[in-house]
């Protein structure tokens, strides 16, 4: 059965002068500066046609490996609908006929793929948001397809107007539960491993008004004061076929997680897409949407108001994102862009 949703990363972008200027940009004499204060239109002439021309997947040398198929499939009040393919060679082995022996002989071919993916960008002034798909065309990694367009739209932006743009993923703390049950359920993950790191309660305040009532945790803190240890640890690990809920309803997990949380302590989980989320780390932010809103953006559909869904949608966003950090404002501890 065909989905009827999609998970989006949600990104930030915004424009400035190019740190070093292209040489197109040199010999034409083109200064940032001058259009900066209309970046954004800038970056919308970009989408003028109905593909953006010379789209490319480079290497580390800068060097094209392949050249990306994509479509600029709707624009309705600075907001656009662009689809991404991105390009494949698979190799496949083909009978090419029998040896002298009679025995079958093969030969290599390459077969050329192209899943594509989602691009939402809302280019309102004063807005600024995109919203990538997460989609297996790129490996399920909305930043793999982000450093791809970044790369892209830097390049031309340095040549026509001497301008470059950061797109940065939005960031925020991530209540345990709630992250615990997105992964699980939303993005099919599974845990590999809980780990909880306590310290010994006679070497440090403990919160006031903490009361422990689980035996078992009693049990363990009681065994690392005994031992005059400076830190407990505790870790369980899983497979994919384990029951590896974490639950409020466990009373004990619930438990462990409350004293670590007020006393500071730490608690990680790994997960087999994700990796390792930490107590209260910022993680990005995942916005769902059906394929019936980008259908009817597609084909121009306004809701009574006079506005798309879409733009609903990223009106939400705006709103409920407000107050997140970009991810090169997230604290030190928590500098790694999570996947």
């Amino acid at each position: 059965m065909d989905k009827i949703k999609s998970l989006y990363a949600i990104y930030k972008f915004d424009f400035h002068k190019s740190i070093q200027r292209t040489i197109q940009a040199e010999a034409e004499g083109i200064d940032g500066n001058k259009y900066l204060s209309q970046a954004q239109r800038c970056f919308a002439s970009l989408f003028d046609q109905n593909s953006i021309e010379k789209l490319a997947k480079m290497n580390k040398k800068g060097e094209v490996i392949t050249m990306l198929p994509n479509d600029v499939l709707a624009k309705a009040d600075d907001i656009f609908l662009w689809r991404v393919n991105n390009s494949q060679f698979k190799d496949w082995w083909k009978r090419s006929g029998k040896d002298k022996n009679g025995i079958d002989t093969y030969e290599k071919d390459e077969i050329e793929s192209n899943p594509y993916c989602y691009v939402l960008i809302d280019n309102r002034p004063g807005v600024g948001l995109m919203a990538i798909e997460k989609s297996s065309a790129w490996g399920s990694k909305p930043d793999k397809l982000r450093d791809v367009i970044l790369e892209n739209f830097n390049r031309m932006l340095g040549d026509l107007f001497d301008l470059e743009m950061r797109i940065e993923a939005r960031m925020n703390p991530k209540d345990i539960w709630d992250f615990v049950h997105e992964r699980l359920f939303e993005h099919g993950d599974y845990i590999r491993k809980v780990s909880f790191s306590f310290q010994n309660p006679k070497k440090i305040n403990t919160a006031k008004g903490m009361e422990i009532n689980s035996a078992h945790l009693k049990a363990m803190l009681r065994t690392v004061e005994i031992s005059d240890a400076l830190k407990g640890f505790f870790t369980m690990e899983f497979d994919k076929n384990s029951n590896s809920k974490i639950s409020q309803e466990n009373k004990d997990m619930a438990e462990m997680v409350r004293l670590c949380s007020e006393n500071g302590y730490d608690i990680s989980i790994t997960f087999k897409e994700f990796k390792t989320y930490r107590i209260n780390d910022y993680v990005r932010a995942y916005y769902p949407l059906t394929f019936e809103v980008v259908h009817n953006f597609n084909i121009g559909s306004r809701i009574y108001n006079g506005k798309t869904d879409l733009e609903e949608w990223f009106n939400l966003i705006n709103e409920q994102t407000k107050d997140y950090l970009n991810e090169s404002e997230i604290p030190t501890r928590r500098n790694k862009a999570r996947k």
